[in-house]
């Protein structure tokens, strides 16, 4: 009985993100909450990554698309804590939560192997569109978005 709750409690943790996945503001983040309300964007972005300005410079049209349809959504900086980021982070009107996954939960549970990258994912978790890192691909997802 012991055993058969250990994967339970394992993809509760990377479903969840446990108490590892934060805002900025340093409360937990809950990705079925978010899923719970539609489809939703998410952006995979480290600082430190190639493109990672050119990109940066892209996200408040994604988050001016994911707002235009109502799609929740969020920026996932994974692998980076809030005081690394710094003055990295671009200007966002505060749509698009910034979640900080020092473990890569997310990437794992979206096999995020390109990064920064743009996922929109839906109700059931599923990843319709998927990309990045290269800014020319964001563009032509955002101009997808907007004439949905």
């Amino acid at each position: 009985m012991r055993l058969a709750a250990v994967p339970l409690l394992l993809a509760a943790a990377v479903l969840g993100g446990g108490d590892d996945l934060q805002v900025s503001g340093g409360a937990a983040f809950s990705l079925p909450s978010l899923l719970s309300r539609g489809p939703v964007v998410l952006v995979f972005w480290n600082s430190w990554l190639p493109h990672a300005e050119e990109f940066a410079k892209l996200l408040p049209g994604v988050e001016a698309a994911a707002e235009q349809h109502g799609w929740p959504g969020a920026v996932i900086v994974f692998q980076e804590r809030r005081s690394e980021v710094g003055r990295d982070f671009p200007a966002l009107k505060g749509t698009l939560p910034f979640v900080f996954d020092r473990r890569g939960e997310l990437v794992r549970r979206f096999q995020v192997t390109k990064a920064p990258a743009v996922l929109l994912v839906e109700k059931d978790g599923r990843v319709r569109a998927r990309c990045g890192p290269d800014p020319v691909e964001v563009q032509s997802i955002v101009r997808e978005m907007a004439q949905r």
